[in-house]
């Protein structure tokens, strides 16, 4: 649960954080950044709020965050548990802890909101679908519509099937379908419009997998349903992915053209009223988002260096600002508490963890300290980071390497079982040892086979 409530938040905020950039840049003149690249900004910030990115890409957090590596007691242990490190301060750390029956609430309501934001927009896209074929009628493959398609497939280097229907439930041509793309025209009200300009709106979206993007969002929604930034972005999605559309389509076109296209817009601009936009294209728009559109479609213009600088810098930088954030986010999330049988009992040298008892090296016998390995495999130590003990093979090799067996706390017990499995050879039974001298031969433990696996792979690793 630890490790699902960390990705969770790490996700909330890196994506939270892109949403909060993308604000900010409404505050720059629409005409330093284009539609495009603001597109493209918005479509980094689904990704963060669908990608670990920054738990896979720790690397800037160095640069907002010391860090540093020492060891704490854990309470009524003795100080020589944290006399490891020489030279550095020992600082005990609070950790926020949330217990494992909160979490489980904080989880099942959550996974309640996802399911439930899943099953509505199922039901509603299932009912718009429905809608539309219901009140489907084919275009004639003769018919203009049909050979402007056929040519704007092959303008832009289009190969898949892309169908032509009628509908009387739009008033607006959109493009529907993630597999089987379909751009729905209108019964009526087509007499002033450019169907060529019509047809090359929705390829644009088709060809830049808009209705993906759209998809993908609805993903992020559900996951983040909590979030209100993810509507936000969800409506910004849809307003840029139109802007950036417009952008591309009149790019090569006349001033003239563009007021033709221009004059297309105004002619169905209230066609997708009511409309469940998030499943669809379309080419209409309404009120202050259209005349947004007519503005910046008028005044479209090919981008020079500096302006495709800034917009990559600025989109590096919205990348770098939310990874950065999420994995702050992600360091500072309460871990889970399910260790709720391993409470430790005791203080001095020895000590009941999880019901059993442990000893300090030094207060083990001579006969028992035979059996501890150099490194103190097998027994449990106390370092800062680790909200419990920690056996040797779980620590990483910089932890491994602060550590000696005297840190170490080791259960009798297993000692005594290694012992029983252990032989004593002396010079009598094999002449090959000195006179006076005896070697003890034991089997090696799970943890020890562990390591010596870890080892062999490093030295494969380091002789490629």
């Amino acid at each position: 649960m630890s490790k699902l409530l960390e990705l969770l938040v790490s996700l909330s905020v890196a994506g939270s954080t892109a949403v909060a950039c993308i604000l900010l840049l409404r505050l720059i003149s629409p005409g330093v950044f284009s539609s495009k690249w603001r597109y493209a900004i918005g479509k980094m910030a689904i990704g963060l709020y669908l990608l670990p990115v920054a738990l896979v890409m720790q690397w800037p957090l160095p640069f907002f965050i010391p860090k540093q590596t020492t060891t704490v007691p854990i309470p009524e242990l003795p100080s020589s548990v944290h006399e490891i490190q020489p030279g550095l301060p020992t600082v005990a750390i609070p950790e926020l802890n949330l217990s494992a029956d909160v979490a489980l609430v904080f989880l099942s309501i959550w996974g309640t909101g996802v399911f439930a934001f899943v099953m509505w927009q199922v039901y509603c896209y299932r009912r718009f679908i429905k809608k539309l074929q219901q009140t489907r009628s084919p275009v004639p493959e003769n018919s203009e519509a049909a050979k402007q398609l056929t040519m704007m497939k092959e303008v832009l280097g289009m190969q898949g099937n892309v169908r032509l229907a009628h509908s009387s439930a739009v008033r607006s041509p959109i493009l529907v379908g993630l597999w089987r793309p379909t751009i729905y025209l209108p019964m009526e009200n087509l007499a002033n419009v450019d169907i060529t300009m019509v047809i090359h709106h929705e390829l644009i979206h088709l060809k830049r997998k808009d209705l993906w993007v759209k998809a993908i969002t609805l993903a992020a929604s559900a996951l983040h349903w909590f979030n209100p930034l993810v509507y936000i972005l969800r409506k910004d999605i849809h307003t840029w992915s139109e802007l950036s559309c417009d952008e591309e389509v009149v790019k090569e076109m006349s001033y003239t053209e563009r007021k033709r296209y221009g004059e297309t817009l105004l002619n169905v601009m209230t066609g997708s009223r009511g409309m469940p936009a998030r499943f669809f294209a379309s080419l209409s728009s309404e009120g202050k988002q259209l005349k947004r559109r007519l503005t910046l479609m008028l005044n479209v213009k090919k981008l020079k260096k500096h302006t495709i600088i800034m917009s990559a810098a600025a989109v590096i930088a919205v990348g770098i600002i939310g990874t950065s954030t999420a994995a702050w986010a992600a360091k500072i999330t309460p871990k889970v508490n399910t260790d709720t049988n391993q409470t430790i009992e005791g203080t001095g040298d020895s000590i009941r963890y999880d019901g059993v008892q442990f000893l300090k090296y030094s207060a083990l016998t001579p006969d028992e300290q035979k059996f501890v390995t150099e490194k103190g495999i097998g027994g449990l130590y106390a370092l800062e980071g680790h909200e419990r003990l920690m056996h040797f093979v779980e620590l990483t090799p910089d932890e491994q390497r602060q550590l000696t067996k005297e840190d170490g706390y080791y259960s009798p017990e297993s000692i005594a079982r290694i012992k029983e499995s252990s032989v004593t050879i002396t010079h009598q039974e094999d002449p090959s040892i000195p006179l006076g001298t005896s070697m003890t031969i034991r089997s090696v433990t799970p943890e020890e086979r562990a390591v010596f696996k870890k080892r062999e792979e490093e030295a494969r690793a380091g002789d490629q």
